[in-house]
């Protein structure tokens, strides 16, 4: 219906919006030109080191315009696979409607983003590009050191944490009152569409690390 449409466009701008403000911080507050030195300046010059951090700058534009795509292409799937096992418990929900209950979970995971950008900014202030790019907070990796594990075990480890137990809860909560439902119901319908595609995707990214560095 017409609601749903504007709700769905609001969800969609303002999931965008803030999360293109929490990457502006993150290249701008957390990510600086000292941060590069002291991430690489045991492997490279100064000069090629500025470089890299010049190039980043240059075309930073880029991955703002990736950040609208990945959110629609993401939560569309997301829909799609929610829509599949609702039909195939013999079930019927409008399409702007899994969409738009995939849009308002979304927002859990800037969270994890929100208390990682202050946890380097105010308290580990001695951090190196990859101690942010692997810092996930509430996941399995605190319960290792990085060091020790494989470099495709980082991603699943990361991805394994509180706030994608309580975005399953908000899809399933989402599930149950669209179809006035019990929650198990919604639980189910999370656990038989959207749990195996996030098996696969974690699947897809280790082949893909494993490939990448085939000597981890």
């Amino acid at each position: 219906m017409p609601q749903y449409k504007l709700n769905n466009w609001y969800l969609l701008l303002s999931l965008i919006a803030t999360t293109s403000l929490l990457a502006y911080a993150f290249s701008h507050l957390l990510l600086t030109r000292d941060i590069y030195y002291n991430s690489f300046q045991d492997h490279l010059d100064n000069t090629r080191i500025d470089e890299l951090f010049d190039f980043r700058t240059k075309y930073e534009w880029i991955s703002y315009i990736f950040i609208p795509v990945w959110l629609l292409f993401k939560n569309f799937l997301i829909s799609l696979c929610l829509q599949v096992s609702l039909l195939l418990d013999n079930n019927k929900l409008k399409f702007s409607d899994t969409f738009r209950i995939a849009l308002t979970a979304e927002f859990i995971f800037l969270l994890p983003q929100v208390v990682r950008f202050c946890w380097f900014l105010f308290f580990k202030t001695d951090y190196t590009i990859t101690d942010v790019q692997q810092f996930y907070p509430l996941s399995a990796l605190n319960l290792f050191k990085v060091e020790n594990l494989s470099s495709f075990l980082i991603y699943p480890f990361q991805t394994f944490n509180l706030f994608e137990v309580l975005y399953w809860l908000i899809l399933a909560g989402g599930i149950k009152q669209a179809l006035d439902k019990d929650l198990d119901y919604g639980i189910k319908v999370v656990f038989s569409g959207y749990i195996p595609a996030l098996v696969l995707w974690i699947i897809f990214i280790m082949f893909i690390t494993v490939s990448l560095s085939p000597s981890t």
